[in-house]
């Protein structure tokens, strides 16, 4: 009897024991378990991945510019030609035109050389950019972002529009020269927007 009920309470205990060992077996393959957080880290890795820029995205792929507004925002003030002297109220001529902003940037219209960074008493800061045979001028810069000799794309930043030398509030002078004859900027923008290719651009920048 003794011994049956030692057989039983063995048993019991086997059965307890392993009761317990598939416990803890089921434990560590929920510990094991646990780890798919390492495969959740690995799918929020996979979302933060940085792709490789496509064809369209890369800087070099770019479609080269032949032409820019000299600013991004403007509006016209003051024409080309004739008009009555905000000063002195007299009538003179404006050999340019006047584009109202506010601290914009300034761009430069085609490829061309800086030929001179200055300042002026009537134009303020100015810059002027040789294309060809023609030459633009900005003027009344608060600051210019160039130099002398320095090469420029179209869309370059030359400056910083302001309020220097002779002028009534913040905006920007340009001016159009084609040797030594000043022409109307807006006529030279229209046209020079129009060119569709880098030979017509030179062909029509070298005419004489």
């Amino acid at each position: 009897m003794l011994k049956n009920l030692s057989i039983i309470l063995l048993l019991f205990v086997a059965h307890q024991a392993f009761s317990q060992f598939n416990s803890i077996e089921f434990r560590k393959e929920l510990a094991s378990v646990h780890v798919v957080k390492s495969t959740e880290f690995k799918q929020e890795a996979k979302k933060s991945v940085i792709h490789p820029f496509s064809q369209k995205e890369l800087p070099m792929e770019k479609e080269l510019k032949l032409a820019s507004l000299p600013l991004d925002d403007f509006s016209l003030t003051s024409g080309f030609g004739y008009r009555s002297d905000p000063f002195s109220g007299k009538t003179k001529f404006h050999r340019g035109i006047d584009l109202k902003t506010k601290r914009s940037k300034v761009l430069s219209m085609l490829h061309g050389t800086v030929m001179s960074v200055g300042n002026d008493p009537i134009l303020g800061i100015f810059i002027k950019v040789q294309h060809g045979n023609y030459e633009s001028i900005y003027g009344h810069l608060s600051q210019p972002f160039v130099t002398k000799g320095e090469r420029v794309l179209p869309g370059s930043i030359l400056g910083i529009s302001g309020s220097t030398g002779r002028a009534t509030g913040d905006h920007l002078h340009l001016s159009i020269k084609k040797g030594k004859e000043y022409v109307n900027p807006v006529l030279f923008i229209q046209l020079i927007l129009r060119l569709s290719t880098k030979e017509e651009a030179i062909t029509y920048l070298s005419k004489p």
